[in-house]
């Protein structure tokens, strides 16, 4: 794309800031004091640039070079202008510029697809030890509702692409409920895009990918659809209900299985890829090295008694069932650990997974738990609290050893009261 010259200044920040963007034809503003040192001004954009010429060679003229130097205000005046100097020392020493660092035209960079920035984005989440399932599940939305972008630039996605976007995923994932992980195309279609805001404001602010506009195009704002927290979770009121539909399941590993879930609170992935080297019954805890956000997020859980008499049970289960598995999971299935927590059919039960999730936190809510407590139990953050910061999380294992204990008798009492009625 060709640009329109206009007068020189000297660049700063403040005389950068103060450049309105183009209109139309992106307009060049160069600087007073560097030859070639100059400004790109598009109509989203402003980029510090370098262009020089290469040396002649048998009388002919050389090729006009263009180096990027950065973003504004990602990059600021006085480090493009450095990167400059440091480029015009090499071409005045005669050394080669580095390849890496030189195009011959704008026009000649390459785009940065929304794949390559995702591979970046994936490559530096990984490094940082973002949780292996968080990476997953940000691979799945990339495969699965973002497939016919992989290969288009970043700086081509404008925010009425995004707009039809949204609403195709909410459509599709609607669609394709039945036995897709997804609950609502809705949610889907949020999940998404709040995904694709992230692999985009990696490739703005760490890349300084250039030529993207100075809005994420999939900002929120009045995109997404609303969200409602589920109220999933059980009351005192319907355990004995829940309790019968557990006590009719065949399988005794399943059955333990759903009963660890209600008093542990844990997550539906910690509970099934808990491993017996991580329990300890003599303090008694279970640990879990990596549970969702990573190895940061590793925390060591109180056992109740009730929950240390359920892994007993489910310990001879598995040795009766999978001999094998169960010397590794506690939760063993063929070839490995259970990997599905519904029942269907005539055994289904009412609550399972995440719901017993919720459950966990209603119950312990009724049985007086205090906050603190309860959040670091169901290893929630505590730090948004400068308070709640300053709790030594390992010196608090008795009391929450005590929460525990107090939870999971709460539960067991009124379960035994409603199968006494």
């Amino acid at each position: 794309m060709s640009a329109t010259s206009t007068r020189r200044i000297l660049l700063t920040d403040k005389a950068v800031k103060s450049l309105p963007y183009a209109e139309a034809k992106p307009q060049i503003v160069r600087d007073a004091r560097i030859p070639g040192f100059h400004v790109w001004v598009g109509k989203t954009t402003k980029t510090y640039r370098l262009q020089y010429e290469t040396p002649r060679v048998g009388g002919k003229r050389g090729t006009t070079m263009v180096q990027w130097l950065g973003e504004h205000p990602h990059a600021t005046a006085d480090e493009a202008r450095a990167k400059a100097l440091e480029i015009q020392a090499l071409r005045a020493r005669g050394e080669a510029i580095p390849r890496l660092v030189v195009a011959a035209v704008p026009e000649a960079v390459p785009a940065l697809t929304f794949k390559a920035a995702w591979d970046a984005y994936k490559a530096a989440i990984t490094k940082e030890g973002k949780s292996v399932r968080t990476i997953a599940d940000y691979q799945d939305k990339f495969d699965r509702h973002l497939k016919d972008w992989h290969g288009r630039p970043l700086a081509d996605i404008k925010r009425e692409d995004v707009i039809q976007e949204h609403a195709a995923i909410t459509e599709r994932a609607r669609k394709s409920r039945a036995g897709q992980k997804y609950s609502s195309g809705k949610y889907a279609a949020n999940g998404t895009m709040r995904f694709a805001r992230a692999v985009w404001n990696y490739a703005k602010d760490e890349l300084e990918a250039p030529g993207l506009p100075q809005r994420n195009p999939f900002r929120s704002g009045k995109l997404f659809h609303k969200e409602k927290a589920r109220s999933t979770g059980m009351g005192v009121s319907e355990l004995p209900a829940w309790w019968a539909q557990l006590q009719a399941l065949a399988n005794p590993i399943r059955r333990e299985l759903h009963l660890f879930s209600l008093l542990s609170g844990l997550r539906r992935t910690d509970v099934i890829t808990g491993r017996w080297a991580n329990l300890d019954v003599i303090r008694p805890s279970l640990k879990l090295p990596s549970p969702k956000g990573g190895d940061e997020r590793a925390f060591e859980m109180p056992l109740s008694n009730a929950m240390v008499e359920c892994l007993e049970r489910a310990r001879e289960a598995g040795r009766t069932y999978f001999p094998e598995e169960s010397k590794e999971w506690i939760f063993p299935a063929a070839g490995g650990h259970v990997a599905e927590v519904k029942e269907e059919g005539r055994q289904k039960l009412s609550h399972t997974g995440h719901a017993l999730r919720h459950s966990f936190r209603t119950l312990a809510g009724a049985a007086g738990i205090d906050r603190l407590r309860l959040k670091i139990l169901m290893n929630h953050a505590i730090d948004d609290d400068v308070t709640d910061a300053y709790a030594n999380v390992p010196a608090l294992f008795a009391s929450l050893l005590d929460a525990q204990e107090q939870i999971s008798a709460f539960i067991l009492r009124h379960i035994s009261l409603g199968a006494s009625k």
